[in-house]
């Protein structure tokens, strides 16, 4: 619960708060007006951080620096996965004995062929010392073996624990490493061109957004998708895919497609030598 809130009070804080603007789009009666609020939104937000040359946090003008928010995510996945670690300790601590080395021994018995219900962490037979008070302030302690059918139950609980540890920290691990390929400049770039060629084959028009435009008629089609992913920067580029990923790819087309349309390119200043 701590990441999920550390990242929801930062977005309400930040200054572009993704959650609510994902429920406009699902919340509205009228699904247009609130892609149309998502769309201007967004613009604002990425025009807002190229004129002031960084981004504005929790009241802090942070200049040069465009990953506020790909910084706290990034962030908040590291703690998800601390998380799960965290609890394999906490077990050690709670079990008194070795638990992150508990799945492991259990599931070797079970491939091996060794009884999988024997247990040395919880037995079923063990020695139990109890008290018989005679009369009189006479106590006198026994010790026998007693049946502790309760631990195979125990046993297979704890491995299902341990198992389902494993999966989430493993889970947890393949997200960073996906989510950071999904931020190099090639998939960028490759995502972009995704979600307009989407738009474009849904749109009556017959013109392509990605090969000549009417502000750009010569602007090369690798160019510009690369130029217009550098406008929107880190900070605007994981905004739109987290919308994108909560909404689908026709609300995801139509605000890429607002974006590019009124992206306007670096202009280049060329001087003569005549």
């Amino acid at each position: 619960l701590l990441p999920k809130f550390i990242w929801h009070v930062f977005t309400r804080k930040g200054g572009f708060n993704i959650r609510r603007l994902v429920q406009t789009i699902k919340d509205k009666p009228d699904a247009e007006k609130g892609v149309d609020f998502v769309k201007r939104t967004l613009k604002t937000y990425i025009d807002t951080q190229n004129t002031l040359h960084g981004s504005v946090c929790c009241g802090v003008r942070c200049r040069n620096f465009y990953i506020s928010y790909t910084l706290t995510y990034f962030i908040v996945k590291i703690l998800y996965t601390i998380n799960t670690l965290a609890q394999f300790f906490l077990l050690n601590s709670f079990l008194s004995f070795h638990f992150t080395g508990y799945g492991v021994e259990a599931l070797s018995k079970l491939f091996s062929g060794d009884d999988w219900f024997e247990s040395p962490r919880f037995p079923r037979v063990t020695m139990c010392d109890f008290m018989i008070r005679h009369l009189g302030s006479n106590q006198h302690w026994y010790a026998i073996q007693c049946n502790l059918p309760i631990n195979i139950y125990n046993d297979k609980i704890f491995l299902g624990v341990w198992l389902w540890l494993i999966i989430l920290t493993i889970l947890n691990i393949l997200s960073i490493i996906g989510w950071v390929i999904s931020l190099t400049s090639g998939r960028r770039v490759s995502i972009t061109k995704r979600y307009l060629n989407v738009n474009q084959s849904l749109s009556p028009e017959g013109e392509t957004l990605l090969s000549t435009t009417s502000k750009s008629p010569k602007y090369d089609r690798d160019i510009d998708a690369t130029g217009f992913t550098e406008y929107m920067h880190l900070d605007g580029f994981l905004i739109f895919d987290i919308i994108a990923k909560n909404t689908d790819e026709i609300i995801a087309g139509q605000i890429i497609e607002h974006l590019y349309r009124n992206y306007e390119p670096p202009t280049r200043n060329y001087t003569s030598n005549v």
